[in-house]
């Protein structure tokens, strides 16, 4: 949707919402300088360029690697020395389509061909060995990738910024060997597959994470494309940064335990903390994707509908490490699940999860929480991420929809039509609309004296930018024509305004739920019965509404 008065559009399937350059950025892929230079070229402004060394550098790293990549699809598909891994890739069920998509090559097992290749192009020797494809050696230098298949690294901006290089024969050394950290490639930052991927991953709400190329690649090819490789199980910080630019769930199909390896598990937590939720993928036998769909790709898309939350996973996998029959098996159950559990960022799932490990171990849940927050406590607040600084409002309740519906309503008064809300500000759950709404009452009621209507850009002179882009947001929103009738939309608003107070309540009866499990916990009779008759009071409140 679209406010010419306004100059911003909002986009309701999928959240987005912004000014022209945020409209152009979204619809057709690009970055702010690109939406820059194509406005500016659509205008006839010539931009002036500043020196920008390092950008120059970038730039100059990525048509090396643009170049290496010619080379090596070259070798594969053109020359001898490339039939042999040709050979492997079909074998391995790749069909030539999939193999070009993805850019796959193969690198000459020779000491310079590479090199000499890209010198004889005009690049120099230090860029050679800056960009990771050449080593540096006493007399020049020799290629790094030699008698490997070749992988393009490629980011979200369809940039080449490194390779991964599969040995063909097993003669020794790493299986898979990558560009080392250079000016454009930073593993810990990088997604395999990410390019192709996104706008699936957008679409389906859902990312995929594997291990490998080749579980990418043959999933790719066998219709589900939502799904990347991390190059190693331990989600980092900048993956998972990267991750939350297109959805805000994913599913984890690694070969190892999740729950064993403390690496894996400190980016599980890092991703819960970001706000991800979090599945596992799983299947029998210890397979692999790529084994998997090369055996029966059917299996493979059933199995990504067929996914556990993690934390259920954690309780599987223990149980099948210890024995929970055994009062052993049940000590350490507890003591490997408590501090995973402590750092459970949301506290409804971790309410939810001491239930149940607590009717697993068939162990008072009084006595789980007080553990659990033994454990908990030295353990450092989890790094927050940059965009979840830029999320105002979180999504995610149907409380906070009838929020922001609220305040978009209160936004629409209709023509001829002079209102000023009454109801109290705590109402709103989120901060932000609670000062949206302190604003507008203060606005609405300045006007009404005076018989005026509410005009959209006098309200936001004196609101705050801050609060201004959400604002926006919710006033593109996209009501009903009905609620143009001012009776209508009297009726919608006292609709909302009582579900509001309802879902209120039901807030407060939970908290007194659990503060009066906590009280009986500990024998204080008083408070149980002063919390039970507050328990009652709201009760009958609720069902009055």
């Amino acid at each position: 949707m679209v406010s010419p008065e306004r100059q911003i559009f909002k986009c309701f399937g999928c959240g987005k919402g912004g000014d022209i350059f945020g409209f152009l950025m979204e619809k057709e892929g690009l970055d702010f300088k690109e939406a820059l230079d194509l406005l500016a070229k659509k205008a006839g402004i010539v931009l002036q360029r500043r020196n920008d060394t390092k950008k120059d550098s970038r730039d100059r790293l990525f048509e090396i690697n643009l170049k290496a990549q010619e080379f090596f699809q070259h070798i594969l598909n053109k020359h001898i020395f490339g039939k042999k891994a040709l050979e492997y890739l079909h074998e391995r069920s790749l069909k030539d389509e999939t193999i070009a998509a993805f850019g796959i090559g193969y690198a000459p097992n020779s000491w310079e061909s590479l090199t000499k290749f890209l010198l004889k192009r005009g690049f120099k020797i230090n860029e050679l060995i800056n960009v990771g494809l050449t080593v540096s050696s006493k007399s020049s230098g020799y290629d790094r990738f030699r008698g490997r298949i070749t992988f393009p690294l490629i980011d979200n901006k369809d940039r080449i910024i490194g390779f991964s290089g599969r040995v063909l024969d097993n003669t020794g050394g790493p299986k898979y060997i990558n560009t080392p950290e250079t000016l454009v490639f930073n593993k810990s930052e990088f997604l395999y597959g990410i390019n192709r991927a996104k706008s699936e991953i957008k679409i389906k709400n859902l990312a995929i994470l594997v291990e490998g190329e080749m579980d990418v690649i043959l999933s790719f090819q066998a219709g589900i494309k939502n799904v990347v490789a991390s190059k190693g199980t331990a989600l980092t910080l900048g993956q998972i940064e990267l991750l939350k630019k297109y959805t805000e769930n994913i599913s984890l199909c690694f070969d190892t335990d999740l729950a064993g390896d403390s690496a894996s598990r400190r980016g599980i937590e890092m991703a819960d903390a970001a706000g991800l939720n979090i599945k596992v993928l799983q299947f029998s036998g210890g397979k692999d994707p790529a084994e998997i769909i090369k055996t029966d790709p059917d299996i493979w898309e059933k199995a990504v509908e067929m996914t556990i939350p993690i934390y259920d996973y954690y309780l599987d996998s223990v149980s099948k490490r210890f024995n929970p029959n055994d009062p052993a098996g049940l000590k350490q159950i507890a003591a490997e699940l408590m501090p995973i559990w402590a750092k459970i960022s949301d506290n409804l799932v971790r309410e939810h999860y001491i239930q149940k490990l607590a009717t697993f171990l068939k162990t008072d849940e009084v006595l789980i929480r007080k553990e659990i927050e033994k454990s908990g406590k030295g353990i450092k607040p989890q790094t927050v991420l940059a965009s979840q600084k830029d999320d105002l409002i979180p999504l995610s309740s149907r409380r906070v929809l009838l929020e922001q519906y609220l305040i978009s309503l209160l936004l629409h008064i209709p023509k001829e039509y002079i209102f000023v809300p009454t109801f109290d500000e705590r109402l709103f759950t989120q901060e932000v609309l609670s000062q949206i709404y302190v604003l507008l009452v203060l606005y609405l009621d300045s006007i009404s004296f005076k018989g005026r209507q509410f005009n959209i850009n006098e309200f936001l002179k004196n609101v705050p930018k801050e609060l201004s882009e959400e604002i926006d947001k919710l006033y593109l929103m996209d009501l009903d024509e009905k609620l143009q009738n001012k009776d209508y939309w009297q009726k919608e608003v006292d609709k909302v305004i009582s579900e509001l107070k309802k879902a209120l309540i039901k807030s407060s009866l939970e908290k007194l739920s659990f503060e009066i499990r906590n009280a009986e916990g500990f024998g204080k009779i008083e408070a149980v019965e002063l919390l039970n008759k507050r328990f009652r009071d709201l009760s009958v409140k609720l069902k009055n509404l």
